[in-house]
């Protein structure tokens, strides 16, 4: 489990709930010839009704600070760190920006994120820097890190935002930058952290309300057939794949297969807030890595699904 809690309260039911959930995504990992360690887990559980002074979530992690390269849920971050920058005036509104920010959570648009990046860290990514100009660059676009740091250190402090996505390799300066330092300078984040964020944009405790009401119609995913069939819908082969009829669905999935860079291949995540029927409501992150996992459509929505079962039966 993940010593850095301080996001949720422990509650035997969570555990209870989280404990099951691990086991059987472990005989899944298992049966697919990966490991213990190949996947983290966050889960909280939130009151059905708002109370009439907020509360942390009860919560259980596995392997929650663990950092993995985090595909497209760290478009998360990047929408709400748009958001918060509107809302500070740091960014000015345009319906270019709106656009993006709308496209890069509900369609997980990779060029509508990029935008996004240039607009929150006055950069552009392109031909080759000198040593000078790159460090100043990397200085630039690391902002987005500091932000976050700043804004939740126990969780962030050791992420990274600030790289492009991209839909297979990279060249020129985005390039130098994930090999900044000799080292792996990927995109990463830990469920844990995914976790925090979605239920804190969907419980109003951190943006604006204006701002909150705004991000969770970009998370909004209608479990109708038109819109599943949608093959960027990001329901299908994740953890809302296997609702129960009647659940609300709010999340960002992110998976790759083979890119070119082995550092950033076959990797399927997803973060989701479900509302049940009965009106009971979770957040779940799981994270996971191998080109089995990755390439099976099955193995989240098996999950997502006992969850659902689990936190109904509380």
């Amino acid at each position: 489990m993940s010593e850095r809690a301080d996001f949720y309260r422990p509650d035997a039911s969570a555990e209870r709930i989280g404990h099951a959930l691990v086991a059987e995504a472990g005989r899944l990992a298992s049966r697919a010839g990966l490991g213990a360690g190949d996947f983290a887990l966050t889960l909280l559980l939130h009151p059905s009704e708002p109370a009439a002074e907020p509360a942390l979530p009860t919560g259980f992690s596995y392997r929650g600070d663990a950092p993995f390269y985090p595909c497209s849920v760290v478009k998360l971050f990047l929408v709400v760190a748009a958001q918060l920058a509107l809302d500070a005036g740091r960014l000015t509104p345009h319906d270019e920006l709106d656009r993006a920010m709308r496209d890069m959570i509900r369609w997980s648009s990779n060029t509508a994120t990029n935008y996004v990046i240039d607009l929150l860290s006055e950069t552009t990514g392109d031909t080759l820097l000198g040593d000078a100009e790159m460090r100043e660059w990397v200085a630039a676009r690391n902002r987005i890190n500091r932000f976050y740091a700043e804004l939740r250190p126990d969780l962030c402090a050791d992420a990274n935002l600030a790289q492009k996505l991209m839909d297979d390799d990279r060249y020129g300066r985005e390039k130098m930058f994930v090999q900044w330092g000799g080292a792996n300078n990927h995109n990463r984040l830990s469920s844990d952290a995914a976790a925090w964020l979605l239920a804190a944009v969907m419980s109003g405790g951190l943006l604006p309300p204006a701002g909150s009401e705004r991000i969770a119609g970009f998370l909004r995913r209608p479990l109708t057939d038109d819109f599943i069939s949608i093959q960027t819908a990001q329901v299908n082969g994740y953890l809302g794949g296997a609702l129960p009829a009647g659940a609300q669905l709010w999340s960002k999935a992110g998976r790759t297969a083979w890119t070119g860079d082995s550092l950033a291949s076959y990797r399927r995540h997803d973060a989701v807030h479900v509302k049940l029927p009965a009106g009971q409501r979770f957040t779940l992150a799981v994270f996971t890595q191998g080109q089995a996992i990755a390439v099976d459509d099955a193995f989240l929505p098996r999950v997502g699904k006992l969850a659902c079962e689990l936190v109904a039966a509380t």
